[in-house]
Order: structure tokens, then sequence, then C-alpha cells
């Protein structure tokens, strides 16, 4: 294996081709690889997870925002869009993703592929990070093998090809490391700047990846011991770095405390932090996100890496990195919330682990080659075997009610995936100023998870949500007839839309390749009369604990 030194500091090597032309021919390859994952994403508005088109619409906010620039009226305008468009969660989730988004949006417009593309100028950007980074180790078929198999990973590529937070925010995290090597190389202070720098990005795109501050700084004591405290740019980038980080915090703490919770836990808790279960879900999902093959060369990696020096990266490298994956099995275990996307975040560590088995393994200078074959044949399996859920129905209900309802209607939406259809009536153009109202705002009182959670019926009468519909000028609703029909509330709804007054214009078929249970969206429009004048709109956010109110009912 090559000597552990940054490949900047080293020249072309005469007979070679000059290094600039052969990391942009791997990066082009790259690029190829991003793109198939991308043609193979849903990106007709066919969204399955639930969080893929909120993170889609925040997107959108801002987009909207930069160009109204409602500088004098920035709350009133503010509530006036939730009103309108109730699956933003601006106040939920970092503006990280979203803000990058809203460019890739004003300059491709407002789409489901302009979303999945901006996750996807993310997937490269990270594979060229993880390059460049694991080319001062391993040499460039080796760091190309890494890349590839990176983003080849069942994990990567399966949320890579979801509108997500998660592959952005790795995107910086890699980046970040990659100036932090630099910066140990260097001991410029201008390198660990930019990987604070690029660490707070990564925050402020999923605050999650803050479980790698304490393996910088581990890794730097072990560098440099006591003489730390004499470094300048180590306080500065701490104190500028705990500095821009409070704004976050205060935004967690005034409207993120759902968040709060989740990682606190509380009765819904599946995984206690004292069972057994609750120590070993990250490991098992490591399996399903890294698969067999690429999790047992890890584990053979470390246990080499212990038992002969030939095997090892260099100290501080492999410290880190095995701090990288033991601190962040450590914060998603105490973490309440258990979801397997959270853990993708430590695939990295166990990647490079695993290409290193196989070079170290491989005939002298065959290891590159062998490893970049593995990484091949993983990243085509993997795209032409794990298939990526989507759901269909919510755009062609959408493109069903434009073009009935004139414009500035006002739509009653009662399902599950209401994200869903509220982003494709915002993407549709012939969606004329539709505002949507969602059913369950209107009848019961839940945060984020009714399983978690629980739900409050709010106990609405027949008559009561018949003058609702009226007031806020309803003249459409698009019903998912079984969403929680276990409530008496939901049972009502449907009790209402079958009377003479409401009329079954079409319904429209949900298909999935996952288990679902929205089968099929009835589109009704409300013959009866309905009110012209204002009427105020009150929306309660449990998720963020605030009150919105705001005028709904009368043509714009």
């Amino acid at each position: 294996m090559p000597p552990a030194v940054d490949v900047h500091q080293r020249g072309p090597s005469r007979g070679q081709l000059r290094p600039i032309w052969l990391d942009t021919a791997i990066v082009l390859l790259l690029l190829c690889a991003t793109g198939l994952l991308f043609v193979t994403a849903p990106h007709g508005g066919d969204f399955w997870w639930s969080d893929a088109p909120r993170h889609a619409m925040d997107g959108v906010f801002y987009r909207d925002l930069a160009s109204s620039l409602p500088l004098t009226h920035l709350s009133h305008w503010a509530t006036d869009y939730y009103l309108q468009y109730p699956a933003i969660t601006v106040l939920f989730y970092p503006p990280g993703f979203a803000l990058v988004e809203a460019i890739f949006f004003g300059l491709f417009g407002v789409s489901h592929a302009a979303a999945q593309l901006t996750v996807a100028a993310f997937l490269l950007t990270m594979a060229c990070g993880a390059y460049f980074l694991c080319r001062r180790w391993l040499g460039r078929l080796g760091a190309f093998a890494v890349a590839l198999l990176f983003i080849g990973t069942p994990g990567i590529a399966f949320w890579g090809r979801q509108v997500m937070l998660e592959v952005p925010a790795i995107t910086f995290l890699v980046w970040s490391v990659y100036w932090f090597f630099r910066y140990l190389d260097s001991e410029r202070a201008r390198d660990l700047y930019l990987t604070a720098a690029l660490l707070l990005a990564g925050v402020y795109t999923k605050q999650t990846i803050i479980f790698i501050l304490p393996v910088y700084a581990l890794t730097l004591c072990y560098v440099y011991g006591k003489a730390i405290l004499r470094r300048s740019e180590v306080w500065w980038s701490a104190a500028w770095f705990t500095a821009a980080i409070v704004p976050l915090m205060i935004f967690t703490w005034l409207w993120g405390q759902t968040n709060v919770q989740q990682s606190r836990g509380g009765d819904w808790v599946e995984y206690s932090r004292h069972s057994i279960g609750g120590w070993i879900y990250v490991a098992r999902q490591l399996p399903h996100q890294l698969g067999w093959i690429v999790l047992t060369l890890a584990v053979v990696y470390v246990a080499g890496s212990f038992l002969s020096t030939h095997w090892r990266l260099p100290g501080p490298a492999l410290c880190f990195l095995l701090g990288w994956a033991g601190a962040g099995y450590l914060f998603f275990t105490f973490i309440a919330l258990k979801e397997p996307r959270h853990s993708i975040l430590l695939i990295f560590p166990f990647v490079l682990f695993s290409v290193i088995t196989v070079i170290r393994a491989s005939p002298n200078k065959a290891g590159g080659v062998v490893a970049l074959m593995l990484a091949a044949g993983i990243f085509v399996h993997t795209i032409l075997t794990d298939g990526v859920p989507y759901v269909s129905g919510y755009r062609a209900a959408a493109q069903y009610l434009c073009s009935a309802a004139p414009p500035d209607s006002i739509v009653l939406f009662s399902g599950m995936r209401d994200g869903s259809f509220i982003f494709n009536v915002r993407s549709l153009p012939e969606c004329k100023n539709i505002t949507v109202i969602r059913s369950d705002k209107l009848l019961l009182r839940v945060a984020v998870d009714r399983e978690k959670f629980g739900v409050k019926e709010l106990g609405v009468s027949e008559n009561n949500f018949k003058d609702m519909l009226r007031d806020y000028g309803v003249r459409y609703v698009v019903l998912e007839p079984n969403f929680w029909s276990d409530l008496q509330s939901m049972q009502m709804l449907v009790r209402v839309l079958h009377q003479d007054q409401f009329k079954l214009l079409t319904i429209i078929k949900v298909n999935s390749n996952r288990p679902h249970t929205d089968r099929q969206l009835e589109i009704y429009q409300n013959t009866g009369g309905v009110s012209t004048n204002k009427n105020l709109l009150r929306i309660e956010l449990p998720v963020s604990g605030i009150t919105l109110e705001g005028e709904v009912g009368k043509t714009k």
C-alpha cells in the first residue's frame, strides 16, 4: 500500500498520465454511476417515504420566499404559505438541504425530478469526497473502488434515491473529514476552519452528524497531545463553531421539542437503552445497509489491523475511522428513535476497511484492480436487484383535480400521504393557486407519528364539519377512504361525503411496489353553497408548539 502521505505532496511520475487527467476521468465515471442511480429513482411525483415530499416542499418554500422577498411582512407571508400548502416542515428540520434544493428549483423549475436531482448532486459530491480522501491512503484505483462501493452499498443507494437528508449530511461530513486530514498534513489554520465550516453545514442539514465532533477532538489529542492547547486555530475553530451552532440550538428549543422528545424517549420507545435489543439494533442494520460481503471484509480488516502492523492505516487515520464507527454506534444506540436510515452515517469506515482488506489480501499490485472489480460488481448488483420503492396515484389525482377545479379553488385532502398530494399540486403548472386544507388539522390533534405520540379527536360533529366546508369555501374533496378509519372523526367525514351534497367525480388507483394501505383516492365535488367571504382558519402545529391563523375562503 502507498505511504500515508497526501498525494498533493507528490508530483506525477514520468511515463504516467498527468494525475489531473486521471482524477478527471474518475470523477466522470462517478458522474455516470450517480447518473444511473438518478435515472432509477422515482422522480414523477411518486414519493414513497412520507418525509420526502415535505423535504421537497421546504425547498419550494425557500424558493418562493426568495422570489417574493416579503421583507416587511415575513411572518404573515409564511403563515399564509403554510395555510395554502400545509406540508411545510421548515420549523422541524434544519434548512441546509432545503436551501440548496431551492437553488435547483430556481434553475430547473419545481418538480420531483429537480428535488431528486439535488440529492443526486450531493451523492456525486459525496462520492468525489470519498475518492479524494481515500486517495491519500490507497492510490487512485483503491480510492475509486471505495467511492464506487460507497454509493453502491444498499443503504446509500436506497436513501440516495429518495428526497431525504441523510446523503446530503454525509456529503458535508466526508468533505469535512477530507479537510481535517489536510490540516493534519499541513497544519494550516485555513484547513481546520474549512473542516469546522463543513461540519457546521452538515449539522445544519441533519443534526445527528454532531456525533463526529468528539472524534475530531480525540484525534487532535492523539496527534498533538498537550501541545493542542497551544494551537490558536483549534481554539478559534471551537469558538466560532460553538457560536454558529447556537442559533440551531435555539431553533430546536423553540420549535423542535418533538425532535428532542424523539431523542430522549418515552412510553412509545420500542427498544430500551437498557435492553439487549437496544444495544444490538444498529448492528442488526449493518448487513442490510452494507451487504454481508462488505461487512465481513470490514470485520476481517479490523481483526487484521490489531494482529499485524502491515494491515494498519497510519495511526491518526485508524484512530479517526474506528472512532467514527464507535461514536456513531453509541450515539444511535442512545437515541430513543430507532430508524434504519439513521445509521447509514456509519457506512463509510466499513466500506474503506473492506477495500483495504481486498487490497491487502490480493497479489502485489493487483489489489486495486480486484477491489475495483468487487466495487463495480456490488454497484451493478444493487442497481439490478434493489428496486426503489414508489407510490403512484397522487400526481394523477392532482392532475385530475386541477383540470376540473377553477383557479383559486380550495380543496380538502384526507389521507396519509398529504405531503405527496400537496407537492404535486404545487409543482403542476395546471394547478392555478390551489389551496389545500388537511382534514386531520380540522378534526384531530396529532404530532408527527400517531403510533408514538397518539392522536386526539376534537369532537367535530357532522353539522359543524359541514359548516367548516361551507365557511372555508371547500369545493372539492380528495379522500383516501381507509385513512385512520378506526377514528370516529374519519368515519364521520366519510358519511358526510356519501350524502347527496357531494358528487363522486372519479376514483384514482394508488399503486406501489411495496406493501401499502392506500389503495385508491376518491375525488368529490361539493355541490352545496359555499362562502365567498373571508373566514379565519386556525391550525395548530403540535410538532412545533405553535398555532397559525389566517384567512381562507375568498377568491384571491
